[in-house]
């Protein structure tokens, strides 16, 4: 059974590691879209959606009154696919209960960092893009990007989701920090400052129009990644690589409300060397539970660039 020192980590390490994630993801703003689900969402494999479809007004007559409109709702379920994790030995030797704690933290604070954020990044990131595509291939564009105008380039995408969706619908822009370089001076002056909250606090961040940029790394902006089971010939080491053949995402724009990520971060259990029967030395299980999707009145409204940078 797990070791008691569980509830400890559970209560101390834990909640340092949300903080993390919350400060280190560039995605965990879309967490909170979860509120869309069908209910509460309490574990398990399936998440459900309801979607409603009504008519348009009539006319209306004095005589005989309103003409009768129907309204459609819809559920339906998606399944969660990403179920990840890693098991970490401590050598019993040299750790005691005490620095088994400091032990345990700085290792899965180094894993959070490393690959558990970047990961669910990349995947949330490539996730969109692909139900873009296979939803609605016209808003992904491979055509190239002109430096000299890029900044009008953006305003331009920007304002055609707008002209169709209108100006009450707040849009996320992605891209990376190579392209933000791009636009020079003009990122300084032509832009405003947006209150956006990731999950735990306020931050201000640069947009355009009232739309906030979200900076990334640009190897969480590509189109696909492998995700390594851990287990096959040249995976043993776990976490994920780019994809071959993916490409690189110069800007991503999305409304706010439309990727619907949840995370289960799953507790942590902590066997002793006494307990543990393989090894003299603890373990220590961490697991992740997440998936992401988007509802047609997101990837409708989304519109992505992969196309090269020219003079």
């Amino acid at each position: 059974m797990p070791h008691n020192l569980t509830n400890l980590v559970q209560t101390k390490v834990l909640p340092g590691l949300y903080q993390q994630y919350v400060w280190g993801s560039q995605t965990s703003w879309m967490d909170a879209n979860a509120a869309q689900l069908d209910g509460t969402y309490k574990g398990g494999k399936y998440m459900y959606f309801r979607s409603m479809t009504v008519q348009g007004m009539a006319n209306y007559d004095r005589n005989l009154g309103y003409v009768t409109g129907y309204a459609d709702a819809e559920k339906k379920q998606y399944e969660m696919t990403q179920d990840r994790g890693r098991k970490f030995v401590i050598d019993f030797i040299d750790n005691d209960e005490t620095g088994f704690i400091l032990s345990v933290a700085n290792v899965l604070s180094a894993y959070n960092r490393d690959w558990v954020i970047p990961e669910i990044d990349s995947y949330r990131i490539s996730k969109i893009y692909s139900t873009v595509l296979a939803e609605k291939p016209a808003a992904v564009s491979d055509a190239n990007i002109s430096k000299a105008v890029i900044t009008q380039t953006l305003a331009d995408d920007l304002t055609a989701l707008q002209d169709v969706y209108g100006t009450g619908i707040r849009f996320a822009i992605m891209m990376s920090a190579t392209t933000q370089a791009y636009f020079g001076q003009e990122w300084i002056h032509n832009l405003d400052y947006v209150t956006v909250n990731n999950g735990m606090a306020n931050l201000k961040l640069r947009g355009i129009d009232g739309n906030p940029f979200f900076i990334m790394p640009s190897s969480r902006l590509k189109t696909a990644y492998t995700f390594y089971d851990g287990t096959s010939v040249g995976q043993t080491a776990g976490g994920f690589a780019v994809a071959g053949g993916a490409k690189d995402i110069k800007w991503l724009i999305t409304p706010m409300s439309a990727p619907i990520a949840v995370m289960k971060q799953d507790k942590v259990r902590v066997f002793s060397p006494d307990e543990n029967q393989t090894l003299n030395a603890w373990s220590v299980d961490h697991r992740i539970y997440h998936d992401l999707w988007m509802l047609p009145n997101g990837y409708n409204a989304s519109f992505i660039r992969t196309g090269a940078f020219v003079a």
